[in-house]
């Protein structure tokens, strides 16, 4: 990699390896190269700022894309602001409510969700965010993100129904129970796009890892899509390449293996 890059890192599953809770110092140090080479580093996270912040810090990133392209932050300064229409919000949890489906919404370093069962602890819990029942904070502040919990097998009914019934937002699945609410026409990769407007890059300039659906957009739309081995199957089945899985030092391979051979 002879000219400057520009490359976009997703954290759950990409970076942060799940079952430890730490990112391999194998990626810890290829990113380190990067910014010694010159490329410019980008985490697009579908996490809150407050709940990524730690995680990323020791990577320096010169932006953090984060709840799925709605915030973006340079140097600790957010610098794009894109929020959920409240109203709009408030039917929609209406609707879960009325199906018995719990819902919630993320306010930074912790989030609310209406109520705790497993279908919403355990989501949460698994990218240790913490959560509260007691205060619905989404009723009195503008949110940049929120959370509907019912299971992946009622995808298949439920989802033309939301697109149809909600077009001020869309929706990403990011767990066997969890889904992601975000403004319509939010995604990674719009964040991606505003940062390429900000920095002179190309699309076809950057690279892009990521292990699951809320990357599909970011991995198309680059010049090179990276999915992770541990990745979800569709977004694997639409990466330019797949990289070995996060615990066997999959970013600092594929890393090397780009330096090598001199790509794209």
């Amino acid at each position: 990699m002879t000219m400057k890059r520009i490359f976009f890192f997703d954290i759950d599953n990409t970076l942060l390896d799940h079952r430890t809770h730490t990112i391999p110092n194998s990626a810890t140090a290829a990113i380190a190269r990067l910014h010694q080479a010159g490329h410019m580093v980008v985490v697009a996270t579908g996490r809150s700022y407050g709940h990524a912040e730690p995680v990323v810090e020791p990577f320096d990133p010169d932006y953090v894309i984060t709840q799925n392209g709605a915030r973006i932050h340079r140097h600790h300064a957010e610098v794009y602001s894109r929020t959920l229409d409240p109203a709009a919000l408030d039917r929609l949890f209406d609707r879960m409510a009325t199906q018995g489906h719990p819902y919630g919404a993320n306010q930074g370093v912790i989030g609310y969700i209406n109520e705790a069962v497993p279908a919403t602890t355990i989501a949460l819990d698994s990218v240790n965010l913490p959560w509260q029942t007691n205060d619905p904070f989404y009723r009195r502040e503008a949110v940049h993100q929120a959370w509907l919990f019912f299971d992946e097998a009622l995808d298949s009914s439920y989802w033309p129904v939301l697109i149809a019934d909600f077009p001020e937002f869309d929706f990403v699945r990011w767990n066997k129970t969890g889904v992601d609410v975000m403004p319509a026409g939010v995604n990674k990769w719009t964040g991606c796009q505003w940062v390429l407007e900000q920095t002179g890059f190309r699309a076809e300039d950057a690279i892009a890892f990521g292990d699951g659906l809320n990357d599909m957009q970011m991995l198309q739309g680059v010049g090179l899509g990276i999915a992770m081995d541990n990745g979800h199957p569709e977004l694997k089945a639409i990466a330019d390449h797949i990289a070995p899985a996060l615990h066997l030092d999959g970013i600092a391979t594929m890393l090397g293996q780009l330096a090598k051979s001199g790509h794209p």
